[in-house]
């Protein structure tokens, strides 16, 4: 049974006297939409207008139990959202892409939120949540549930997150602009679909070896995007993980990596070329080394994109299926001096030919030796190139 109840900030508002007013002393500026099922009341949406939204605790009686999906979504005028203490559920995508939406009160007995129910709302920096609530907290300013695992960041530019937290969940940091960086705590075992997408200042990252899992498009649309680093640990690139990611000119993958998903790596424009690993046993369609261009509305390879691997490998299978040019390497990464080890004495050879390379003398190595240098494959031997050796060198040492 659907129906409508016109409302404003609130069915009910309290005065400064702590007496309650009634409805029909508050201005009417928007009604909500709402069905009743089985004696409890589920909210749809709205007509109107509010910058506060304040659902009741009952309509008709009834206890008001749940938000529908996608009810809010969308909304422009609401600012301040408070929801009642009788509220079970916040389906999924109910308050997403509300622009204005900045300050956020959860009830005690919330216990589901669904799938990107406060997603971009990127005016959402102040949330509370019932200290009786035992399901969602409120962690560093942050959404969480369970205690480790977030949900929604509304934090700053230089992103801390929680040193317990296992999972960083579906769209939590979802067209965050302003973040800058952020740092990946060792507890995070899963980043989920879409966790950092549209974060358009995020600069570079550091998947630690905890982390297990990338959800699909979990990077997707980082437009300023420049560097990534995998752990140990992530066993698949999944589809759409760095779409647009046009600002991108270095990625280190880790010989653990067994499969690249479709569209991974589309769109990149600004990665020249990319080693990929011989571990790699699946490249999924337009993996990487491909655009869309407009005019044909079609994709077609990226100019002057090299891919870089050991020959008779998915690497090389994958670029002649695509015509794109294909260096054969039986390059060891970090191995420099070709022993068959990654040690501190490959790091130091590194640091020796960086400092050639900076005081404006020849090069010495040789091709395959600056194949193997290049770590963090930026196409230039440097000191951050020597630092991930030596890091490699003591994860390899600890038998990590």
């Amino acid at each position: 049974m659907k129906r409508a109840i016109a409302a404003t900030a609130a069915l009910l508002l309290l005065t400064p006297a702590g007496n309650v007013r009634a409805a029909e002393d508050i201005p009417e500026s928007f009604s909500l939409k709402y069905e009743i099922k089985d004696k409890k009341v589920t909210v749809t949406g709205c007509t109107g207008s509010d910058s506060m939204l304040m659902i009741p605790s009952e309509i008709e009686g009834l206890p008001v139990t749940a938000v529908a999906e996608n009810a809010f979504a969308g909304n422009t005028d609401i600012a301040i959202c408070i929801l009642p203490d009788s509220l079970e559920t916040v389906g999924a995508r109910a308050f997403s892409t509300c622009p204005n939406l900045c300050n956020l009160s959860l009830g005690k007995n919330v216990s589901f939120i669904g799938d990107y129910a406060f997603t971009a709302c990127p005016a959402l920096f102040d949330i509370s949540v019932s200290k009786d609530n035992s399901t969602y907290s409120n962690i560093d300013g942050s959404l969480y549930m369970n205690g480790d695992s977030l949900l929604l960041y509304a934090g700053g530019a230089d992103a801390k997150i929680y040193d317990k937290t296992k999972t960083i969940g579906k769209g939590a940091f979802f067209g965050k602009a302003e973040v800058v960086s952020v740092d990946i705590p060792v507890s995070v075992t899963t980043i989920d679909d879409h966790a950092f997408s549209g974060c358009l200042s995020l600069k570079s990252v550091d998947i630690p070896d905890s982390v297990t899992r990338l959800g699909k498009g979990c990077f997707m649309s980082c437009s300023s995007l420049e560097s990534v680093s995998f752990g140990k640990s992530v066993k698949t690139v999944p589809e759409n993980c760095f779409h647009s990611c046009n600002s991108l000119k270095s990625v280190s993958l880790t010989e653990n990596l067994a499969s690249i998903g479709e569209d991974a790596f589309y769109s990149c424009t600004g990665l020249g070329e990319l080693y990929i690993p011989s571990s790699v046993t699946a490249i999924g369609k337009d993996a990487v080394g491909k655009r869309y261009d407009v005019r044909s509305s079609s994709s077609e390879n990226i100019s002057g994109f090299v891919i870089k691997g050991k020959p008779d490998t998915a690497a090389e299978k994958y670029a002649k299926e695509y015509g794109i040019a294909f260096e054969s390497s039986s390059v060891k990464k970090g191995d420099v001096n070709g022993d068959g080890y990654i040690d501190a004495v490959d790091a130091s050879a590194v640091l020796a030919e960086y400092a050639r390379i900076s005081s404006d003398k020849a090069a010495v190595f040789a091709s395959t030796q600056k194949q193997a240098a290049d770590w963090n494959c930026d196409g230039i031997t440097d000191a951050v190139d020597a630092s991930g050796i030596l890091a490699e060198y003591a994860r390899l040492s600890s038998g990590k």
